[in-house]
């Protein structure tokens, strides 16, 4: 059986996207080989492979779970069963916090707190792009403390797997804990590191018991339910993360022993938060009233819905 015969069989029974994906995994080769070889055939052992691949999708997993791994920010990164799929639209997160640190003073020295880190696809892709010097030569004296954090203990053994892959297992280091937690309870980072910036990354559970029992299949039946949905319409994990902000902050400034040496000092602390789109002015009131004197400044996705949010504290 060749290419060409594999995709008039199956491609009414799967997306064709997904079924080039499957066939370029079992055959070890680009995408762009099989739309260019339709004459390829396939071995016997690969098409049973590929068969119960096949399989596997119709019942709707996802082929990202299937394959055990997704490309995110042009990063190959492992996945399971235990960690969220990476989006596409979670890539303008990425963005933004890059931007961020090309237009801002951030020196000299700056923690970078991925807070809900999954699979480490986020933090990842942000030291990746750190690591190769994209940049602005600016910041390139900033010392730079990162960090991903997660409840899982089973998400940040992938994220560890991940980040060892893109050699940054000795750049991230990655603390189990519910949100803030783990900085809050152990100062991290300390005031013996003596960093005066934070950017606070948080794509965290957001979907309403509504919008969640509407997912697709392939989500809502193979994807972690505690890293899709959230109590109070959605909006309960960012609640909780305000509360955790307030007490952050309020140790920034409180004294010359805390994060930032005064009141006076030139420091940041910024946060980064993806939404679904409905949840925008819930998620405006939540944050003015835990921060009153915040300016929210919302960004829209490439389909035109706000979708992420950026607060300096």
């Amino acid at each position: 059986m060749n290419i060409q015969s594999v995709l008039e069989k199956y491609s009414s029974k799967i997306d064709y996207l997904d079924l080039d994906l499957l066939i370029s995994a079992v055959i070890k080769k680009p995408r762009e080989f099989v739309l260019t070889h339709p004459e390829y055939k396939l071995k016997k052992s690969q098409i049973l492979n590929l068969k119960s691949q096949i399989s596997r999708r119709i019942k709707n997993e996802p082929v990202a779970y299937i394959l055990g791994k997704k490309e995110f920010y042009g990063l190959e990164f492992k996945v399971d069963k235990n960690t969220l799929i990476p989006r596409p639209e979670t890539e303008q997160l990425v963005e933004l916090v890059l931007k961020e640190l090309r237009t801002k003073n951030y020196q000299p020295k700056t923690s970078i707190i991925d807070v809900g880190t999954g699979s480490g696809n986020i933090i990842i892709s942000i030291a990746k792009a750190i690591d190769k010097f994209k940049i602005q030569s600016r910041v390139l004296g900033t010392k730079f403390k990162i960090i991903g954090i997660d409840i899982s203990r089973k998400a940040l053994k992938i994220a560890r797997q991940n980040a060892k892959m893109h050699k940054l297992d000795k750049k991230i280091n990655f603390l189990q804990g519910n949100l803030l937690e783990p900085i809050i309870r152990n100062s991290i980072p300390s005031t013996r590191d003596k960093i005066q910036n934070s950017i606070i990354i948080a794509n965290l559970p957001y979907l309403s018991s509504k919008i969640y029992n509407s997912a697709p299949g392939d989500v809502k039946n193979y994807e972690p339910r505690f890293a899709l949905l959230s109590d109070a319409n959605g909006l309960g994990h960012y609640k909780k993360l305000f509360k955790q902000l307030k007490k952050l902050q309020t140790a920034r400034l409180a004294s010359t022993s805390n994060l930032c040496e005064s009141r006076r000092a030139n420091c940041k602390l910024q946060t980064f938060i993806e939404f679904s789109p409905e949840q925008k002015n819930q998620l405006k009131k939540a944050i003015l009233n835990a921060f009153p004197r915040s300016h929210p400044i919302f960004f829209k996705d490439l389909s035109g819905r706000f979708r992420i949010i950026q607060i300096e504290l």
